[in-house]
């Protein structure tokens, strides 16, 4: 390790430590039973089985197979080494420890190139927002900026900044800060289009927004011209707003603005307000709703609905009032209802609004009262979106409507809530309740028999072989004796006094059990006591080694010990062993045979005996 820290202080930090508070800074998770569950953070997954338990102190993921304690988890999470890890837990549980990272700790060569874009990200945000709050240069765009109601405040919250018009600046300062050509051209903060290879700023006078990941790094920028202004000659400067290109520390798929700022209120309300751009998060941020986050304009992906699902159960979508915003939520929606996994509503904005628009018409108070009382369902806003794509003073259309309206209500779960649609749609249309109720039930069928159709379809499909991240081991009998005991071994002090006084020389079938055993021998040695299975794994660098100390820790006995069982589960074991030493031993006999060894094949008959009347005295 590059900093060494005592034992105790780790110690320390990790029994005061509770893994749930710092698994939840990451994963949404709920209690069921003794354990909480959530969806796995290391791979994705519809239904989650993702385990954290309170009383041991380890997280176990059963579909990957992950496994560990808080100290690994975060390791993973984070990419981060041990000391590392160790700093962070002291961190989010506030204990103070006050550590100086080594940074000539080997790291890989991807890493190193990520940490200097980050490097070059921060140094450019620092850069732009000195232009902005302390230049000539940046008088103009401070001044719009306030003029659209951003405070001092504010733009320091977000680090807003300016890009100079000359696009040889940001290079120049950059470079002064010893970060080399080819990192500044893998940034995508520059373009090398000039005659002479020089390196470009491609935001050249832009208002300059950082892109945060959720760690709250920089990773990437999105600059927006300035009203009225003649754009710098260039074919990147053609849009109102550009972002930066794709690059090793940034995806767009993989991107939400904001998240950094809103994990904390959206873990604390399990909610979060979506919307289509970062000026209305900021601006929703300022007027108080904290849990806003968006998709920078593009559609959204699955990588970014896996993101808000692993923190939050209800999403509201606050997109533009227009044509295009009313679009853009229709198609979120279809998205974000696969798998019925958020509870959705809709913000709706008057037409040719966005929420910036409605903040600065109405205020912030007004704005904040409105998207916690007026959202609208998903079913409202299904109807209020058919109804402008049709003629609805056309009989038709208006029968089509219906039939749409009431198809949509099949796949609502809630009697109450169907039945109150329905009263709606028959008061909307002057007519009978019952009659709507009738043709529901009939697509109601309908959508059974296709279900159940779907299922026999399914099963009678050609099975596709799929790598998946963990499968599922069937263990044998002396397998299942072995994890048995060494579960024993990890929580009863008197197992070991058992095992040492029946076979003293005991030792395991299976090799990665032995390891395990040998380790956990050398950990309860220095302990003195049993149990600390989340301080034991810090002494297990194998991974593998790891998810299998998790796995036989998950495993559910009962609390009370005999010497029976000790003496069943070595009886079980001790037989394998012993069949396993019978068929060498039988095999080696004919090898002595073939040899024509008359007195190799002599001992080894002689040895071969003992053994199998020892096999028989385990049986009796």
């Amino acid at each position: 390790m590059a900093t060494r820290v005592p034992e105790e202080t780790i110690n320390k930090i990790r029994t005061e430590t509770n893994i749930v508070d710092v698994v939840s800074q990451y994963v949404q998770l709920k209690k069921r039973g003794k354990n909480y569950f959530g969806f796995c953070p290391f791979h994705d997954e519809r239904t989650p089985s993702f385990s954290v338990t309170d009383e041991k102190q380890i997280f176990h993921c059963f579909s990957c197979g992950r496994g560990g304690n808080v100290f690994s988890f975060l390791m993973e999470v984070e990419g981060i080494g041990f000391i590392e890890a160790v700093q962070k837990t002291a961190e989010i549980a506030e204990i103070p420890l006050d550590l100086q990272l080594n940074d000539s700790e080997p790291r890989s060569p991807l890493h190193n190139k990520k940490e200097q874009l980050i490097a070059i990200h921060e140094a450019a945000v620092a850069f732009y927002h000195q232009v902005l709050m302390n230049t000539v240069t940046g008088e103009g765009a401070l001044a719009y900026l306030k003029q659209r109601g951003f405070t001092e405040e504010l733009l320091k919250e977000f680090q807003v900044g300016f890009s100079p018009p000359n696009k040889l600046t940001t290079q120049q300062i950059l470079a002064k800060q010893n970060f080399n050509h080819e990192a500044l051209q893998e940034s995508g903060i520059f373009t090398d289009r000039s005659e002479n290879g020089e390196l470009l700023d491609r935001f050249a006078a832009r208002i300059m927004f950082p892109l945060r990941d959720e760690k709250g790094r920089t990773v990437a920028f999105s600059g927006r011209m300035l009203p009225n202004e003649e754009p710098v000659q260039s074919d990147y400067h053609e849009a109102k707003y550009l972002n930066s290109p794709e690059t090793i520390i940034f995806s767009k798929r993989n991107f939400l603005f904001n998240l950094d700022k809103a994990r904390k209120e959206m873990r604390k309300t399990s909610e979060v307000i979506l919307f289509e751009g970062y000026m209305d998060v900021i601006s929703a941020f300022q007027a108080g709703v904290t849990n806003g986050v968006a998709s920078m304009g593009t559609s959204l992906t699955d990588e970014q609905i896996r993101m808000m699902n692993k923190l939050v159960d209800s999403v509201v979508i606050s997109y533009d009032g227009d044509r295009a915003g009313i679009e853009a939520t229709k198609k979120a929606i279809d998205l974000l209802q696969v798998g019925n996994r958020f509870d959705l509503s809709v913000f709706p904005l008057p037409p040719g609004m966005d929420p910036d628009d409605y903040i600065q018409a109405k205020g912030a108070e007004a704005f904040r009262h409105a998207i916690t009382t007026q959202r609208e369902t998903i079913f409202h806003f299904q109807g209020r979106y058919l109804r402008s794509q049709i003629n609805m003073d056309s009989e038709k259309d208006r029968i089509h409507y219906l039939e749409q309206m009431v198809k949509l209500l099949v796949k609502v779960d809630s009697i109450i809530e169907r039945e109150m649609y329905l009263n709606e749609l028959a008061q909307d249309f002057d007519m009978d309740a019952n009659v709507l109720k009738k043709q529901l039930q009939e697509y109601q069928k309908d959508h059974l028999k296709n279900q159940t159709k779907e299922r026999k379809q399914a099963k009678e499909e050609p099975i596709v072989t799929t790598i998946q991240p963990s499968v599922k081991k069937k263990y044998n009998l002396v397998e299942v004796s072995e994890r048995q005991l060494l579960y024993r071994l990890f929580h009863h002090e008197e197992a070991w006094s058992y095992l040492r006084e029946l076979s003293p020389d005991f030792h395991f079938t299976d090799e990665t059990h032995q390891t395990i055993y040998m380790l956990y021998d050398a950990f309860h040695d220095e302990m003195e006591e049993v149990g600390h299975i989340d301080a034991f794994l810090d002494w297990v660098k194998d991974v593998k080694l790891i998810e299998k100390v998790i796995e036989i820790e998950m495993i559910d006995l009962q609390a009370d010990l005999s010497p029976q069982e000790i003496t069943d589960l070595i009886g079980v074991i001790g037989s394998q062993s012993l069949h396993t030493r019978i068929q060498q031993k039988k095999n080696a006999i004919k090898e002595a045979n073939r040899d024509q060894d008359k007195e190799r094949a002599k001992q080894l008959l002689e040895e071969y005996i003992v053994l199998t009347r020892e096999l028989k005295q385990t049986k009796q």
